[in-house]
This record gives C-alpha cells, sequence and structure tokens, in this order.
C-alpha cells in the first residue's frame, strides 16, 4: 500500500507541532529515516516541488489495518459513481489536499473558481462532501 502525503503551507502544518505529533522544526525528516530503519520498512520517497513537499510512504501488505466499516474502495466506488467527471477530478484534488482553496483547484484543472465553487456545492448537495471548521482554515471531507 502506498500513502502519500502532500504539505504545501508552514501554516496548515503547524497544527502538527502544536498538536505534540512533532516535537520541534526541522528533525521530522531524520526522524522518519531512523524509525524506518529500525522497522525494517521501506524508506519514503520525498519529492520537492516549488511551494511544497510529497511524502510517498510504502507500507508492507501485513502492517496494513484493514478494519470493516471503515472508509474503503467500495466507498469510494460507490460515491465516484453518483458523481460527473469534472467532479471526480475535483474530488480528485480535494484526496491530495483537502484544504486545497477554489484558486488552487481552478488553477490545477483550468477553470474558473466560479465553476469550482458551482461543482463544489453540488458535490456538497449530494452528500459527497462537507465543509469542516470554517471557510479561511478549514478543510473539505470526502463522504
Amino acid at each position: 500500500m502506498v500513502i502519500t502525503l502532500r504539505v504545501s503551507k508552514i501554516k496548515e502544518c503547524s497544527c502538527f507541532l502544536l498538536g505534540g505529533f512533532i516535537e520541534s522544526w526541522g528533525r521530522g525528516i531524520e526522524k522518519i529515516f531512523e524509525a524506518c530503519i529500525s522497522d525494517g520498512v521501506p524508506l519514503p520517497e520525498f519529492t520537492i516541488n516549488p511551494g511544497d513537499i510529497m511524502v510517498k510512504f510504502i507500507a508492507p501488505e501485513d502492517r496494513i489495518v484493514h478494519r470493516p466499516g471503515k472508509v474503503t474502495d467500495g466507498v469510494f466506488d460507490r460515491v465516484f459513481d453518483e458523481v460527473n467527471t469534472f467532479e471526480k477530478r475535483i474530488l480528485d484534488e480535494l484526496m491530495i489536499d483537502p484544504g486545497y482553496s477554489y484558486a488552487i483547484i481552478a488553477e490545477h484543472l483550468g477553470i474558473s473558481k466560479k465553476t469550482v465553487g458551482e461543482y463544489i456545492k453540488v458535490l456538497k448537495q449530494k452528500g459527497v462532501i462537507e465543509r469542516v471548521w470554517n471557510n479561511k482554515t478549514g478543510y473539505w471531507k470526502v463522504q
């Protein structure tokens, strides 16, 4: 199983520091490598882009916790059956980063912010996504 995280803004990551998930800035990559080596799992792959860092974790199949009743591929298949192609593209963007703004999604998809807003409204009405917290600091939760 491959888990990919995209970190695009320090402000968004500060919640990890405030929540106690990291103890300080600057040693995270070193600690990730040490933990992977000591646990005998593959080292993550880092891709550095302007404005973000993507971290790809590869989990051995025997380490993956499968829990019935949680989000599964079947749920995503059901959700994607209810949406059109453009809505799916917006959902793909929100899965990369649930905190993406309309402007970022519009830029990535080559459409206007207004069009993104219209599709987001439809996705909310269908019950596919919901907004968590407020518009400025919140994020989109895919149901």
